[in-house]
C-alpha cells in the first residue's frame, strides 16, 4: 500500500519537492518555496512557458528511439525545472514518482517527461526517487532531458526500485555547453526489466561528465546500461564508473560507448564495468565500443567480472573474522570508490548507503 512505501522514501524532505504516483502530479503532496527558479508539473508549464519548453519537445519528438518517441507521444504529466543565470540553490531539488497499483490485474503505461533547463553559471542538486508497490505490474516509460548552459553544474542521482513485475524504460539525454560539469549516479534496485539509456554529448570545450552507477538485481531480474558519450568539442572530459552486485539468476548487460568526433582534440574519456556475483546462476555482459575519428587524445576501457576472493575471504576469516561478516566488509568494499565519488547532498549520500547496506544484508 501507499503507506509501505511512504516509509522507504527518505525521512528529510527539502524544500522544493514534486510528487507523481503513476505519472500524475500530486499537487497536495508536493512543495515549491524557491521563487527564483521554476519547478512545476510540465502539463501546468506548457501554458505558463511554452517558448521554454516546446522547442525541447519538438527535439525530443524527432529522437530516432522509439520509446522516446512513445513518450513524447503519450506523456501524461512530468517535470519542467529551469534556474535562471547564476542561481544556486542552497537544497536540492526532489523529484517522487511513485507507482501503486491496488491489484495485479491492473496495468498502466505511465510517461514522465522531466525537461531541466540549466542557465549560465547556475548549479543544482537533483534528486529522484522511483518508488512501487509489490503489487503493481506496468510499463514505465521515462524520457529525462538536460540542457546545461555555459559554466552550469548539474548534480543529478537516481534511484529506482519499481515493483519487480515491473518494466522501465528510461531515456535520458545530457547536453552539456562550454565548461559545464554534468555528474550523474544511478542505482538499480528493482524492476523485472530495465534498461537505461544515457546518452550524453559534450558540446562545449572543457565540458566534463562524470557519470556513475551501481545495480543489484535479484532473481528473475534484469538490468541493461546503455551509455553514449559523444564528444563533439575539444578539450572535454568524460568518466564512465558502473558497478554491479548480482544475486540469483539475476542477468546484467552494460554496453559503454565512447564517441570522439574529428578536431576534437586532447579529449580525456574513460569507461570502467565491474560486476561482483553472488551466484553461480547469476550472468553479467559488459561490451566497450570505441569509434575515435581524432588523433592527440587519451582513451581507456576496462571490464572486470567474478565472483568473492576466495584468498581474501581465507584472509579475513583466519583473523577471527566471520564468514559472514568477511563477506559483508568485501560487497562493501567493492562498492565503497563509487560510493565515495558521488557528488550529491549529504542526506542523499547517507540514504543511498543505508538503502545498499539494507540489500546486501539479507543476501549475505
Amino acid at each position: 500500500n501507499l503507506e509501505s512505501i511512504s516509509s522507504e522514501l527518505p525521512s528529510y524532505k527539502s524544500d522544493n519537492y514534486l510528487v507523481f504516483i503513476n505519472g500524475v502530479f500530486q499537487q497536495i503532496l508536493s512543495q515549491t518555496s524557491n521563487d527564483s527558479i521554476i519547478i512545476d508539473s510540465l502539463k501546468h508549464s506548457l501554458d505558463l512557458h511554452s517558448s521554454l519548453i516546446t522547442p525541447h519537445l519538438e527535439n525530443l519528438s524527432n529522437a530516432e528511439d522509439p520509446f522516446m518517441n512513445f513518450n513524447t507521444a503519450l506523456f501524461q504529466d512530468g517535470v519542467f525545472i529551469y534556474l535562471p543565470k547564476n542561481t544556486n540553490p542552497s537544497k536540492p531539488i526532489q523529484i517522487i514518482n511513485i507507482e501503486y497499483n491496488d491489484s495485479k490485474k491492473n496495468h498502466f503505461v505511465i510517461s514522465p517527461l522531466i525537461l531541466v533547463l540549466i542557465d549560465e553559471g547556475s548549479y543544482i542538486n537533483l534528486e529522484e526517487y522511483c518508488l512501487g508497490s509489490e503489487s503493481s505490474s506496468n510499463l514505465i516509460n521515462t524520457t529525462t532531458r538536460f540542457v546545461l548552459s555555459k559554466s552550469s553544474k548539474l548534480n543529478y542521482s537516481r534511484f529506482q526500485n519499481y515493483s519487480q513485475n515491473t518494466n522501465n524504460i528510461n531515456n535520458t539525454l545530457a547536453i552539456l555547453e562550454q565548461n559545464s560539469t554534468f555528474n550523474s549516479f544511478y542505482l538499480d534496485f528493482g524492476g523485472h526489466i530495465v534498461r537505461n539509456n544515457l546518452n550524453v554529448e559534450l558540446l562545449g570545450e572543457e565540458s566534463t561528465a562524470n557519470l556513475l552507477g551501481l545495480y543489484l538485481p535479484n532473481t528473475n531480474q534484469h538490468v541493461d546500461n546503455q551509455v553514449i558519450v559523444d564528444h563533439k568539442s575539444p578539450y572535454s572530459y568524460s568518466d564512465q564508473t558502473y558497478k554491479g552486485i548480482l544475486n540469483g539468476n539475476a542477468q546484467s548487460v552494460f554496453h559503454g560507448s565512447i564517441i570522439v568526433r574529428e578536431k576534437s582534440i586532447k579529449v580525456d574519456a574513460a569507461q570502467e564495468d565491474k560486476n561482483l556475483l553472488l551466484s553461480s546462476e547469476a550472468e553479467a555482459y559488459t561490451k566497450p565500443a570505441f569509434w575515435i575519428y581524432c588523433d592527440d587524445v587519451m582513451c581507456k576501457h576496462g571490464a572486470a567480472c567474478g565472483q568473492i576472493d576466495e584468498e581474501s575471504l581465507f584472509y579475513l576469516t583466519s583473523r577471527g573474522i566471520s564468514s559472514t561478516v568477511a563477506k559483508q566488509l568485501l560487497v562493501r568494499g567493492f562498492v565503497g570508490d563509487v560510493l565515495g565519488r558521488i557528488e550529491s547532498d549529504t542526506n542523499n549520500k547517507n540514504y543511498i548507503e543505508k538503502q545498499i547496506e539494507k540489500r546486501l544484508d539479507n543476501w549475505l
